[in-house]
């Protein structure tokens, strides 16, 4: 009846908030017990993964394994500080179940090196916004944007960097235009840092 209309329609429009690997499982076990889960889960659009617990150890590895068959209809994904080191091959390619993803938001300290933010962001074909925020890379671990043979965003049309030191953002640049992205983009911000001025 109307109850049951409203919990859908509830799960397509509200965000899915998880803070902890612990909230994943539980998550995911109620989705195999129970069909109307699996079925919520598959109307979901929009999923957010922030860290509860600042100082406990990043959980979003674990969840394109065990929450990625359900998620069907994803298209707005956020992890907030919640990348965990070191980051298992499987990781990319279960983030590929996400294949509707239009609008993907990175924020804080995240991926050891540059390659595991390109395959963060290259797991998803239909990318359309990408938001990036305080993202810190190990400027000893850059890796050539040459060298990875990676499927390329190209229907990227909006760009949001803030908080990140400035030869980091070249290095993106010079990864985005070199696969073409950047004749895409018909929207660009940009906020840098370099030490305490912005």
């Amino acid at each position: 009846g109307w109850h049951s209309y409203l919990i859908d329609s509830l799960y397509e429009v509200e965000p899915i908030r998880l803070r902890s690997k612990r909230q994943i499982y539980k998550l995911a076990r109620a989705s195999r017990i129970y069909p109307a889960v699996r079925g919520r889960l598959a109307l979901a659009r929009s999923v957010i993964l922030q860290k509860g617990d600042m100082s406990a150890p990043g959980f979003a590895h674990v969840f394109p394994l065990v929450l990625g068959p359900h998620l069907h209809n994803v298209q707005d994904l956020a992890l907030h500080n919640c990348i965990g080191q070191p980051l298992h091959p499987s990781f990319f390619v279960k983030l590929r179940q996400l294949k509707d993803v239009k609008h993907l938001y990175l924020s804080g300290p995240h991926p050891q090196n540059l390659a595991d933010f390109q395959r963060i962001v290259c797991a998803f074909p239909q990318l359309e916004e990408l938001d990036i925020a305080d993202l810190v890379v190990s400027t000893s671990k850059f890796t050539s944007p040459h060298v990875l043979n990676l499927p390329c965003i190209s229907k990227l049309t909006c760009l949001r960097v803030s908080d990140i030191i400035p030869r980091l953002f070249r290095v993106l640049v010079v990864w985005l235009s070199s696969g073409g992205v950047c004749s895409t983009i018909s929207s660009l911000n940009i906020s840098l840092y370099t030490g305490s001025i912005r």
